[in-house]
């Protein structure tokens, strides 16, 4: 008998959990999202996270990998993984700074060119992504996002 309540416990709470659980709907969001963003950029080879960080890098004029991964939230491994393969295509570039242990990563030409290249498809899919959220849905994430970043 108390198998069968602790089944339909546990089953309550996964049912609840799969209702309400913020994590799990923003992680579908998310996928959803950036796929679309990622199939508008693939021509260029280029995936919308690639695309934020120059974005990030561009617009602070460069930071250290720790200033990168405290800025978007990511964990340092990833940071140090994306940035490598930047450089290695030539959009970013690491300066020596005072600080021996770390770097400063630089946007390139090749890299703020991009940027320009990729802006008509980044726009399209910029306009499916309110539309498939809609305009109320986008500014949440906006404010969201902006309160995360301290803004």
């Amino acid at each position: 008998m108390g198998g069968r309540r602790a089944t339909k416990q546990v089953s309550d709470i996964a049912a609840r959990i799969m209702d309400e659980c913020t994590a799990y709907r923003l992680r579908i969001i998310n996928r959803a999202i950036s796929k679309l963003y990622d199939d508008a950029l693939r021509p260029f080879e280029l995936r919308i996270a690639q695309l934020n960080t120059l974005v990030v890098v561009m617009q602070t004029q460069g930071l250290t990998p720790n200033e990168l991964s405290q800025r978007m939230h990511m964990d340092a491994s990833t940071v140090s993984r994306n940035v490598e393969r930047m450089c290695n295509s030539g959009w970013l570039k690491l300066a020596d700074i005072d600080d021996a242990r770390s770097h400063e990563i630089q946007i390139t030409e090749k890299g703020m060119k991009l940027i320009a290249d990729v802006a008509p498809a980044w726009e399209a899919a910029q306009r499916d992504a309110e539309e498939l959220l809609g305009t109320s849905i986008g500014k949440a994430i906006a404010r969201g996002a902006n309160r995360l970043a301290g803004e």
